[in-house]
């Protein structure tokens, strides 16, 4: 039997708190925590899966990315999609706007990065029974209006709290992404895609983010130094303000002048301040 080895990129998308960290933590240790964790950049996680395949059987090393849910960090998200295989698409089945999101905004998004990939859609949380707004049959409605991949997209209703189908959409997922054929091009909304325009403070801490970590290096590297200076700035993703922006400039500051010189790092700290229209002198 021929025994053919991959590693693949799995990304998981989403707006905050659907549960994409609980689902990843359920699939790969087979546990659940309900804390609630907010994701700068992204986090990777590796599981090793088997498939079979026409051939034999396929070793399938799986690096799972959880990216940060909050909407408008456009630039922070599409470095964290590069080199993304297939992903899988996070709505809270309480919450009915997380599934609208996943059409408005994170397939737009992702597919401007990628191009088209293999996505599985999961509808998750149906452990909370009473609280339930999200039908199958809306999310397979979801599923339906974005073929065009080479691959049929699945969805699945899960917990993470349980487990229920969780396995289940993480090593479909799998499947189609090792036997994906040259994708159809879909149309994705312009007025989406084109927006680069700095409207909102999350547009401002959104270039300042991809600023830095372009310059660290890359955003893995510069994540754990980002959300330390996040913390120590009090900046809330969710609703940033003014003098916790500035700060969060001043602290990233302060981490380049260990690896720049003065003028670079002053330039550096100029340039963000700017992203508001301030005149610096």
């Amino acid at each position: 039997m021929n025994l053919t080895k991959y590693t693949k990129n799995i990304v998981l998308l989403g707006d905050s708190a659907v549960g994409k960290t609980s689902l990843i933590r359920r699939y790969v240790i087979d546990s659940y925590d309900d804390k609630y964790i907010t994701t700068i950049g992204k986090k990777v996680t590796k599981k090793e899966v088997v498939l079979k395949t026409e051939d034999g059987q396929a070793e399938v090393n799986l690096m799972i990315w959880d990216i940060i849910g909050q909407k408008g960090y456009r630039q922070i998200q599409s470095t964290s999609f590069n080199h993304a295989n297939g992903a899988i698409l996070v709505s809270d089945l309480t919450r009915k706007e997380t599934l609208r999101s996943l059409r408005s905004y994170w397939i737009p998004l992702l597919l401007k990065s990628t191009g088209p990939i293999p996505m599985t859609i999961i509808g998750n949380k149906n452990d909370l029974t009473d609280k339930i707004q999200i039908s199958m049959a809306e999310i397979q409605d979801m599923a339906e209006k974005c073929q065009g991949f080479g691959v049929k997209n699945e969805c699945f209703i899960t917990s993470a709290k349980i487990g229920n189908n969780v396995e289940t959409a993480f090593l479909h997922l799998a499947d189609q992404v090792i036997k994906a054929r040259q994708p159809v091009k879909l149309n994705i909304s312009a007025e989406l895609l084109d927006k680069d325009e700095i409207y909102t403070f999350k547009d401002v801490v959104d270039h300042i983010v991809a600023d830095f970590a372009d310059q660290f290096g890359s955003i893995e590297n510069a994540t754990p130094f980002i959300r330390q200076q996040l913390e120590r700035s009090g900046l809330n993703l969710a609703k940033p303000n003014e003098p916790a922006v500035l700060q969060f400039i001043d602290n990233l500051a302060n981490i380049e002048g260990a690896y720049k010189t003065t003028k670079e790092v002053e330039a550096n700290r100029m340039n963000r301040i700017e992203l508001f229209g301030y005149k610096v002198k």
